[in-house]
């Protein structure tokens, strides 16, 4: 029996191809399942962090203009009365 090199070469490398792409896909499901999870976790995080995002601006907006108004430069107290007056719009 004479064997065909050139096929039996096709044919491992065909199924070494379709080993392969079984893998990526298999990795790639674990990885996208875990990647589910992970925003699941980060939407319940979503209004906590646009919450603070919120109260900074505030509390900046806040000492930006009072040190602006009188011609200085921004204290950490003007900040403290910022963060302070943040809180009482949110309700904290």
């Amino acid at each position: 029996m004479k064997v065909n090199w050139g096929a039996l070469g096709i044919t491992i490398g065909l199924i070494l191809v379709a080993v392969s792409i079984l893998a990526v896909g298999l990795i790639a499901g674990r990885r996208i399942s875990g990647l589910t999870v992970r925003l699941t976790v980060l939407e319940k995080e979503v209004p906590l962090i646009r919450a603070g995002i919120k109260r900074n601006i505030i509390a900046q907006g806040y000492a930006f203009r009072k040190a602006d108004s009188e011609k200085r430069a921004i204290t950490f107290e003007d900040l403290k009365e910022g963060y302070t007056l943040a809180d009482k719009f949110m309700g904290e």
